[in-house]
């Protein structure tokens, strides 16, 4: 997951969607996140943290990291936040074109996918079908692949992040757990 602080959207996708994943699929996923601008070793905001805790996990050790190399490199997928991320992921990591979506972007595929042709298929091969699909999951209005950043906003900016969170986060485990189902 890369937003730009690594203190808002970021930290919560990254502690949502692993509690999700790992009760999906106990120790099968790794899922962390860093900042393009990050906040190095700030602890995320409070309204992430209030989102967190009311989801039933935390984010009361997490600390900001910034976005590296070796990082994008070694990632069998990359989310991105909002599309003006993709550009320092690629700088990053030329050689991650192909698994980096924005978050929104790669549930659209996913829900236009035949998942249950990848049952007992790795993930990496999913993420390559999906890159092969990126065509069907277009929109006409491309802010809406992106997940509003609430950094220096009031309670109704972190709410609606948090209704642009969750629905892709839900399809992406959704898809792992029908994947994952031999």
């Amino acid at each position: 997951m890369v937003c730009t602080g690594n203190i808002c959207r970021s930290p919560l996708a990254e502690v949502v969607l692993q509690a999700g994943l790992d009760e999906a699929s106990p120790g099968a996923f790794a899922v962390s996140s860093a900042g393009t601008y990050a906040h190095v070793g700030k602890q995320a905001q409070r309204g992430s943290r209030d989102i967190a805790a009311g989801l039933g996990t935390s984010l009361r050790d997490f600390r900001a990291r910034q976005i590296s190399e070796n990082g994008v490199a070694d990632a069998d997928l990359v989310l991105a936040l909002a599309r003006t991320h993709r550009p320092d992921i690629l700088a990053a990591s030329p050689s991650a074109l192909k698994r980096t979506f924005t978050l929104r972007e790669f549930a659209r595929i996913l829900q236009r996918m035949p998942l249950m042709s990848y049952r007992g298929s790795s993930w990496t091969q999913v993420v390559a079908a999906a890159d092969r699909n990126r065509h069907s999951a277009s929109v006409d209005a491309p802010e809406l692949d992106d997940v509003t950043d609430p950094y220096g906003q009031g309670v109704e900016a972190y709410e609606l992040m948090t209704r642009e969170l969750l629905p892709s986060l839900s399809t992406i485990i959704e898809a792992a757990v029908a994947i994952r189902r031999r």
